[in-house]
């Protein structure tokens, strides 16, 4: 699940709890720069993996 830590960055963790590195510190950070259009469009991920994904490489230009 993504959830901020308490310095505002965003950090996934697994499900019991511990600190998943399944991406990289510039795909969150991208992620969490995305324009709200790109947020609107990745909002219909199946998981928040998924949306992360979506949101760190998707621009404006790529949405039809």
């Amino acid at each position: 699940m993504i959830g901020c830590a308490s310095s505002g960055e965003p950090s996934l963790t697994k499900k019991d709890g511990s600190q998943s590195q399944e991406f990289e510190q510039d795909d969150l950070d991208r992620a969490s720069e995305a324009s709200d259009a790109v947020k609107e469009y990745c909002s219909g991920a199946v998981s928040d993996a998924q949306r992360v994904g979506c949101e760190s490489h998707v621009t404006e230009d790529d949405i039809p």
